[in-house]
């Protein structure tokens, strides 16, 4: 009921009507493709569309296909440093919410720490190619070179944690770790999934290389945050993971009257945005 009224507000107040425009988001079922519909909301003439995740949403704000996007800034920053060309196009408008790289292992298979994906011999599960996950993984290789000794499974989520919690340090085919992107959250699917197997558990990811900064922003990417695995308001069930920021960004030539609305939205709205 509350969020309800705080977003009548909302749209009462910036019941602005704009030039049409559209944002490309995510899967129907995931936060960004929620931030797109809570925006269009608050900021009249949108039309929202799904996409494959960061990767797209970058494609098509670069082709001219979509006027405003939501993305991972290390997708943000993976992207820029393969098309610098197409710094230009787009622009950062502000940040929604964080979002944190998650790695669950077998308790008895071949990775143990996060020096053990460093390591010949082991194999990580990334999500389908050009996912924010198997983004996520590329940048940060380009920060760790070690990781680069880990070969890659494109599959990811549930059916990846079903074979890691199948896997044997015998079975040199297994799935050895899974790496998802997800917001700090008890409640996220595959961390409950994690919780609640026996054979599986989270590993922390403290590599101090992944905190380099990014010239352009003149601050690193990732920031190390402390990750609550179990419920408990004195549970010492935390580990330190990489977070990063999900940006709204848009084409710096798309309407004037459509970024104002926006930069409004997200600046005075963001807790509306964000539920």
């Amino acid at each position: 009921m509350k969020y309800n009224i705080l977003l009548l507000i909302a749209m009462l107040t910036l019941s602005l009507q704009v030039s049409a425009y559209t944002i490309t988001t995510g899967g129907k079922s995931g936060d960004y493709f929620k931030v797109g519909n809570n925006l269009v909301k608050l900021v009249k003439g949108g039309k929202v569309i799904e996409s494959k995740g960061s990767v797209e949403n970058l494609e098509r704000l670069v082709a001219g296909e979509a006027d405003i996007g939501i993305v991972q800034s290390d997708a943000y920053a993976w992207y820029l440093s393969k098309h610098p060309k197409a710094s230009p196009k787009i622009e950062i408008m502000g940040d929604l919410f964080k979002e944190c790289i998650h790695i669950a292992v077998n308790k008895n298979g071949k990775v143990q720490d996060e020096d053990d994906l460093q390591s010949e011999g082991a194999t990580i599960a990334i999500g389908q190619k050009g996912s924010g996950t198997a983004v996520s993984w590329d940048y940060m290789m380009k920060l760790e070179p070690g990781y680069k000794k880990s070969a890659v499974s494109f599959i990811g989520g549930s059916r990846a944690l079903s074979k890691l919690a199948l896997s044997s340090k015998e079975d040199k085919s297994s799935i050895d770790a899974v790496m998802w992107v997800a917001r700090p959250d008890l409640n996220n699917k595959f961390l409950k999934i994690v919780r609640e197997n026996p054979k599986l558990k989270m590993i922390e990811v403290d590599d101090k290389d992944l905190n380099d900064t990014y010239k352009p922003l003149g601050k690193p990417i990732y920031t190390f945050e402390n990750l609550p695995t179990k419920d408990g308001l004195f549970s010492k069930g935390k580990i330190e993971v990489p977070c990063m920021e999900a940006l709204i960004i848009a084409r710096t030539d798309a309407d004037d009257t459509v970024l104002e609305s926006v930069a409004d939205a997200l600046l005075s709205y963001k807790s509306t945005l964000i539920k």
